[in-house]
Formats: C-alpha cells, sequence, structure tokens
C-alpha cells in the first residue's frame, strides 16, 4: 500500500470516528442514512470535508497516518499473521494495539458493528442471516429423514422480514462493565475489554461514545470508576492475583427508576472489611460525589467465582429500595439484581406480540412457558389464554415470576421450580385434558438441554411449540434437529411424532449489532 493510499485509509477512519461520535448527539429514534441525514427532521454534516473542518487538527491526521503506517508495516511481519504449521489451525492475525485516539472507535467496532450502516439494511443483513440458519435446518433435517416441502425460497418455512426495534438510540436498560487497564495503563479503568482475554495488548475502554448505550448508564460508570480509583483496594483482573474490584451491573427502567450492583471478589477479607466497603459505597453514593447519579436501588454482591446465583453469593443491599419496576405491555415487573429481562424493554413488546400472532393463542389455549425465568410471556400472555403453566430451574427466577403475578393481580397463572424434564412428566394426564395446549421456550444461548427435547417430543398434548433463541446458529440449531429429526439415538422418544418448522420471524432487539431474536413455530408433524 502506497503512501498516498495510507492517507486514505487514515482519513476514512478518522472520518468513521467523527460519524461515531455525532451518532452519539441524536434524538433517539434517529440514525444515518447514506446520504448524511438522521431523520426527515435532522441534519447530520456527514460529508468527508465537513467532518474534517469539525476536527480541524492536522497534526491529528498526521498521528493517526503514523498509527496506520505502522499498524501496516506490522501487519505485513511473517511473524505477525499468526500462521502454525502444515495440519494445524491457524490462529486470527493479532489485530493492532488500541490507542488513545482508536480507543472508541475501536470500541464501536467491536460492541456495535453495524452502527455506521442505515437501520433499513440492518434489518435486511439479519433476515439474510437468518435466511442461512434456515437452510442449514432444512438440510440437517432432510438428512435425518424428514421430508419436508420447501418453499420457492428454498426454505423449509416461511421467513418473515425483521421486525424493527422501536428505538434504535440508548435502548439498553442493563449494562456489564468490566474493569481492567485502560490505554493510560490505569488497572481501574471501567468500561468494556477490547482484544482477546488472552491477548497482552487487550484493554479496558469506557462507553463514552456507545450509541446504543443511555447517558445515565454512562454517568454510573464514570462515577464508580472515580470511586474505585479513590478506593486502597485493587481491581481483581484475576482470581489468583488478589484484588476486590470486579464488575459494576447498571439497569435502569423506562420511567427512570436506576439500579447498581457492585461485584467484588471477597478474597481473604473479614465480614467488617466488606461491611466498611457497603459503607463507602453507601456514603459516596447516597451522600457524596455519587449522589449525583440519583440511585434508586445499590447493591453488593461478593462473588467468589465467575458468576454467582443469590444462593451462592447474596446480593447485599446497600441502600435504596430492593427492586427497580419496568412497565412492558401494560403489566408491571419488578427487577431485582439477577432478574432476567430483555434488555430492549420496546423492543421486548414487539418480540411478545410475534409470539402471540404466530402461536394463534385462544381462551381454550393452555400456554406451557419452559424457561419461564421471571414470567415475562406467562404474564404477557395470561389475559389472551386459559392459563399458563412457568416452569424454571432457578428458584429465584420463579419466587420473581410469583410476585409479578400478584403485582399484575393476574390470577390464571401457575409457577413451578424444577428441572423441565423432571416436571413434565407429572403434567402429562392434566395436559392430556386440555384442547389446545401450546410451548413456548426461550432458553439461554446453550439451548436446551437434550432431555428437555425427548421429554417434549414425549408429551403428546404438545402439538404446538414456539421457539424463542437470540443465537439460532448455536445450540439452538441442534435443538431444532433434535425436535425434527426422525432418527432419534434414545429408545424413549424414538417412536414419538416430531416437530417440524412452519413459521419463523426475526425480531431486532438489538439495533447496530449484528445479533437479533429469532421467533420459529414448530407443529406435530402429520403421521
Amino acid at each position: 500500500m502506497g503512501v498516498t493510499s495510507m492517507c486514505c485509509l487514515a482519513s476514512r477512519v478518522w472520518v468513521r470516528h467523527l460519524k461515531t461520535q455525532a451518532a452519539c448527539q441524536l434524538p433517539r429514534g434517529s440514525y444515518f442514512r447514506p446520504e448524511g441525514k438522521a431523520s426527515a427532521k435532522i441534519v447530520v454534516p456527514l460529508a468527508e470535508e465537513n467532518l474534517l473542518k469539525i476536527a480541524g487538527n492536522s497534526s491529528r491526521q498526521t498521528q493517526l497516518l503514523e498509527i496506520t503506517k505502522e499498524s501496516h508495516s506490522r501487519k505485513t511481519e511473517p511473524k505477525s499473521i499468526g500462521l502454525k504449521e502444515k495440519g494445524k489451525k491457524a490462529t486470527p492475525p493479532l489485530l493492532p494495539p488500541v490507542t488513545e485516539d482508536t480507543q472508541f472507535q475501536r470500541l464501536a467496532e467491536s460492541v456495535t458493528p453495524l452502527c455506521e450502516v442505515p437501520y433499513s439494511k440492518q434489518l435486511v443483513i439479519k433476515e439474510q442471516e437468518c435466511k442461512k440458519v434456515l437452510k442449514e435446518l432444512g438440510n440437517r433435517l432432510s438428512k435425518a429423514g424428514m421430508p419436508l416441502q420447501r418453499n420457492f425460497k428454498k426454505l423449509p418455512c416461511v421467513l418473515e422480514p425483521t421486525r424493527p426495534s422501536p428505538e434504535l438510540i440508548g435502548y439498553r436498560n442493563k449494562d456489564e462493565f468490566g474493569i481492567h487497564f485502560g490505554v493510560d495503563g490505569n488497572p481501574k479503568t471501567v468500561g468494556f475489554f477490547v482484544g482477546r482475554p488472552l491477548d497482552p495488548e487487550m484493554v479496558c475502554v469506557p462507553p463514552t461514545f456507545l450509541i446504543n448505550m443511555r447517558e445515565k448508564h454512562k454517568q454510573i460508570a464514570q462515577s464508580f470508576q472515580k470511586f474505585i480509583r479513590q478506593s486502597p483496594h485493587e481491581a481483581c483482573h484475576r482470581f489468583d492475583k488478589g484484588g476486590v474490584w470486579r464488575n459494576l451491573v447498571v439497569r435502569s427502567t423506562a420511567t427512570g427508576e436506576k439500579m447498581a450492583s457492585v461485584i467484588i471478589h471477597p478474597q481473604q477479607l473479614p465480614e467488617d472489611t466488606i461491611q466498611e466497603i457497603m459503607e463507602e459505597l453507601r456514603q459516596y453514593f447516597i451522600n457524596g460525589e455519587g449522589s449525583e447519579c440519583e440511585l434508586d436501588s445499590l447493591y453488593l454482591q461478593a462473588c467468589p467465582h465467575t458468576r454467582c446465583t443469590r444462593e451462592q453469593a447474596p446480593y447485599r443491599l446497600v441502600a435504596g429500595k430492593e427492586c427497580i419496576t419496568e412497565t412492558c405491555l401494560d403489566l408491571y415487573f419488578q427487577i431485582s439484581p439477577d432478574s432476567f429481562f430483555q434488555i430492549n424493554t420496546k423492543g421486548a413488546e414487539v418480540l411478545y406480540s410475534t409470539v402471540k400472532e404466530i402461536a394463534e393463542v385462544s381462551p381454550v389455549t393452555t400456554l406451557l412457558d419452559i424457561c419461564c425465568g421471571t414470567g415475562t410471556v406467562s404474564l404477557a400472555m395470561a389475559p389472551h389464554v386459559r392459563g399458563t403453566i412457568g416452569i424454571d430451574i432457578t428458584t429465584g427466577a420463579v419466587e420473581d415470576a410469583k410476585k409479578n403475578a400478584a403485582l399484575n393481580n393476574i390470577n390464571n397463572t401457575i409457577f413451578i421450580a424444577g428441572r423441565a424434564e423432571k416436571v413434565l412428566p407429572r403434567l402429562t394426564d392434566e395436559l392430556a385434558q386440555c384442547s389446545d395446549v401450546v410451548a413456548v421456550v426461550n432458553p439461554a444461548r446453550a439451548g436446551l438441554h437434550p432431555q428437555v427435547i425427548r421429554t417434549i417430543r414425549k408429551c403428546e398434548a404438545i402439538q404446538k411449540l414456539i421457539y424463542v433463541t437470540c443465537k439460532p446458529d448455536g445450540f439452538a440449531m441442534e435443538n431444532f434437529v433434535k425436535l425434527g429429526s426422525k432418527k432419534i439415538k434414545s429408545p424413549k422418544a424414538r417412536n414419538t411424532i416430531p416437530f417440524i418448522p412452519k413459521y419463523a420471524v426475526p425480531v431486532d432487539l438489538f439495533p447496530h449489532t449484528c445479533h437479533n431474536e429469532l421467533v420459529m413455530l414448530f407443529e406435530r408433524a402429520k403421521v
């Protein structure tokens, strides 16, 4: 690459950085279009010459050119290619180090890689990804002995266009921040990691210009960073290296309530020291400099593992209310520190409405909500069905679901704590008396355990199943295949009637990222 080419590249990188900064100043619902318009009423000057004029500092471009030259020379070195001996898997090349000038652009590329793509095109991209998933599913089901009638698009079922998120800017109601070395070398930098965990060049970058994050979350993270930098306790980067400060989780609601949960590693700290930390947090965020964050709830969890349940490490209320309250589909949900709730509240309303629509429920329907969590699907569907039965392995989630049902005066719901493969067989006789049983599953990214799939197939009362997943090309794909395969290894499920895909709807809950939710309708195959 010649010097002129590198100058153009440096200019484009700098222009892209400025676009990201400009996007952060847009009001909710605005986004960039190719001609540089944010909306019909708002025009943002995104022409390259205008942006460079805004930069107004040729020395910065010179620095960026030097960085680009350095990165280019580093990439051309044989040792940076990262190839192993023939026959072994090649490792991806290392990216250039994150610098003070490139940190926010690199973070935006990592967290919101589609932030500069017009939103209409984002929706098309996500639809195309879902189309690839369905084509793969069709091929795998055919190999598994399930004859499918493919449509004219060579898909095993109908695929709708991606349904958009009502909010595009600052839509996240929950963010989890890490603590690590920043580009300035400070070990108590709060933000998101850029780089691979084992890469010595990995750094923590503040979320200052991320357009999918609420400004109040950024403010709380910045305030917490000030607090821990004043603290005598060190940050915990690795469990075996000591340190206390680990993570910060911030949640907020549509009405403006805010909750912060501080995660520490207890190490060998005595209880008195942990109490002192709690008191210092209370004084800082309630009476001190951090009071500007106006937190409604503040928690601390002393967690010695990567993740801890409330049973393993209870959340300790430092100050404020035990819960904050979110509104979704005119229902109220109490949010505790570890409650699961979709991170895009307005998008969740589209998601649950989609589930109701394609499930075609009626007043005689019994809804079986497997992996019910805090009961969002059950409670959203309860007014439209005969009754709902929610099952979840997490006792705390079931307790929250019962509280949410009581909060909304909903009486036709039942929530059961336990493993689905153990609970479902006990419900077989009761479900057999129901005229219309629809199952909804919304598992974590790890998908459903194979035993749960076998149990669902064996439960003959279930004739229709809705599968909701945010990662259809992962473990969910294996679930899809096991639901629809005729070749079942398990003797207990060998003679069961499989489920075949009938309808698919992508719902975008994560604008500016490559992720979305896929709602899949499966029905029992005709014998």
